[in-house]
């Protein structure tokens, strides 16, 4: 099958905005996303009797992966298949003021090595699911660092 030339161009903005990185369970789920739709594309041109994909093919088969992608990202969120990652994600997002790393440790009833808490922290910023505030000084001890959840931030804000 071919493709008539409005299509080359929409296909490769399609392409580029399909291929974009998404961290997580729902990546993984959507990662072949433009085989997917160039395969609709297909799909929807053949049922048309068409040897050649047009733009009406392309959009179809855009639309339908958009519903698709949406029953994924409803069904995943922003869950990275990390559990102990996921359990502070959730966390964060329920607690506006942030949580400092005793807090967090007490989510896993003191159970977590601080290395893997702090595996699962790094995790969660490298996604740009979760920001650390600078640790700040309360008069005495260690300066404490305080954990939000960018979701929650950004909602915040609204």
């Amino acid at each position: 099958m071919k493709r008539d030339d409005a299509v080359k161009g929409m296909w490769q903005r399609t392409y580029h905005e399909v291929t974009a990185n998404t961290p997580g369970l729902l990546g993984a789920v959507i990662s072949r996303a433009a085989p997917q739709i160039m395969r609709l594309a297909c799909l929807y041109a053949l049922l048309d009797h068409s040897a050649v994909i047009r733009a009406e093919h392309l959009l179809a088969a855009v639309a339908l992966w958009e519903y698709c992608q949406g029953s994924a990202q409803f069904i995943f969120g922003d869950a990275l298949g990390d559990p102990t990652a996921d359990t502070i994600l959730r966390a964060l997002g329920n607690a506006p003021n942030g949580m400092d790393r005793t807090e967090i440790s007490s989510l896993f009833a003191r159970h977590k090595r601080a290395e893997e808490i702090s595996r699962a922290l790094a995790v969660l910023q490298e996604h740009g699911l979760a920001k650390v505030q600078p640790p700040m000084r309360d008069g005495t001890g260690r300066p404490s660092e305080v954990w939000f959840s960018v979701y929650s931030a950004a909602k915040e804000a609204k």
